[in-house]
């Protein structure tokens, strides 16, 4: 262990599935410096997330307040030198906030999977990671302090789930931030049915937007139980926490049940899921990003640039519920 160190900054904005593949390598951090005082800068949405860590002093950056908000920051951390600032997001957004935060090491991303030239406001880079998953990305970084692995599910103070929920039941996240992502009504109809049918409780979980509020009054039945729009993110973990499983397309409850150790199955069309998928999870994933994106690229995934998306916004439909329901049979046996 470097005794050199002893205040850590990370900078880690958004988005929520990527703040908590960052709160997992910063668990790791605190493990192999349990005096190091941690420091960490991240949206307001994020924050509620983060402060689940023992032992980590949150500082929330609205971007909605740009330049003043951004001053403000530095001038809240104007006392305040740090050993080292992981910067762990590529953004020209957070590479300048990152300029209010004073640090000896600036670490980023190794120069190959480097965007909107982060390598400017770095001093130094991480090493080429293991795999294209993000969490690994990260992991690249933290390398340079000695953090080449983490360890799931994470000890987190969550609040207790609803007293209405029953002691057994499963969760369904049908919505990601982006309603391409979201797979089809009639997809996830049949999963329900199928779950009734196996004499399981299934519980909704989401956000309070309108795009979300609305799938799940068509997903409504007797046999599930509507919580989207009525937990904040710690009580949505906690709901997370308490399930048999958690099925999901691309969005951040997925990420967030892999912190509390739920089996999560993934549903992956426009995101490469060995690079975005739930990180204890890959093998339980239904994806059909590799056909859809051969087609649209006209190459095999091999020879696509690491971080390459799937455009097709009907590329969801092409999961099939059977597709779903056989790996959630995988599931009970």
């Amino acid at each position: 262990m470097d005794q050199t160190i002893q205040r850590i900054a990370v900078i880690r904005l958004s988005a929520i599935g990527d703040v908590c593949h960052a709160m997992a390598v910063i668990c790791a951090i605190q493990k192999k410096y349990p005096n190091a005082e941690i420091t960490w800068v991240t949206g307001p949405l994020e924050a509620q997330l983060v402060r689940l860590l023992p032992n980590i002093s949150v500082k929330v950056f609205d971007k909605r307040t740009g330049i003043k908000g951004m001053l403000a920051l530095r001038k809240e951390l104007s006392g305040s030198t740090f050993d080292v600032l992981l910067h762990l997001q590529w953004s020209m957004r957070a590479s300048l906030l990152s300029r209010m935060v004073r640090a000896k090491r600036r670490i980023g991303f190794n120069k190959a999977f480097s965007r909107e030239k982060q390598h400017w406001f770095v001093n130094e880079y991480g090493v080429t990671p293991k795999s294209e998953h993000v969490l690994d990305s990260f992991l690249s970084i933290s390398s340079l302090l000695g953090i080449t692995e983490v360890e799931l599910p994470l000890t987190l103070s969550l609040p207790k789930k609803p007293a209405t929920l029953p002691d057994h039941y499963v969760v369904i996240n049908p919505c990601a931030s982006k309603a391409e992502r979201n797979w089809t009504i009639s997809g996830y109809k049949a999963v329900i049915q199928w779950c009734s049918e196996q004499g399981k409780t299934v519980v909704l979980t989401g956000g309070p937007s309108s795009l979300e509020r609305e799938m799940a009054q068509q997903l409504e039945s007797e046999d599930v139980i509507n919580l989207v729009g009525q937990t904040s993110l710690p009580q949505m973990l906690s709901v997370l926490a308490g399930a048999t499983w958690v099925l999901s397309p691309d969005t951040g409850p997925a990420h967030m049940a892999t912190l509390v150790g739920t089996p999560v199955i993934g549903l992956y069309a426009h995101s490469n899921p060995r690079r975005t998928g739930p990180y204890a999870d890959l093998d339980r994933v239904v994806s059909v990003y590799d056909e859809c994106a051969e087609k649209e690229y006209g190459k095999p995934v091999a020879e696509l640039p690491w971080a390459a998306r799937v455009h097709d916004p009907k590329a969801m439909e092409h999961i099939a519920a059977e597709q779903v329901i056989a790996q959630l049979q995988t599931m009970a046996s």
